[in-house]
């Protein structure tokens, strides 16, 4: 049993240390091409071959420190979310 829970729980910080470095690929790639709308993030991800995982890139775009919400824009009558990367002095 102990074996196994062992092994879980690799898997499960492994999966945990992949997403983490998805979130930061995020916040690296809004701050070089930013700002950018979620699904230019999306497209991003997937130009590069990344997975696309709502709960990783929600992660990175509201948990963040660096990431904030710019504004929100209308395109085709939908409302986008558009992100910036940004340092704030505090």
């Amino acid at each position: 049993m102990f074996h196994f829970l062992r092994i879980v729980r690799r898997q499960w910080t492994e999966e945990k240390r992949f997403q983490r470095q998805q979130a930061e690929w995020i916040v690296g790639y809004l701050r070089e091409h930013g700002p950018l709308t979620t699904r230019q993030v999306i497209e991003a991800l997937r130009k590069h071959g990344r997975s696309v995982e709502s709960h990783v890139i929600t992660r990175a775009l509201r948990k963040s420190q660096f990431v904030h919400l710019k504004k929100r824009i209308d395109i085709d009558g939908e409302s986008h979310s558009m992100w910036e990367f940004r340092v704030d002095d505090q």
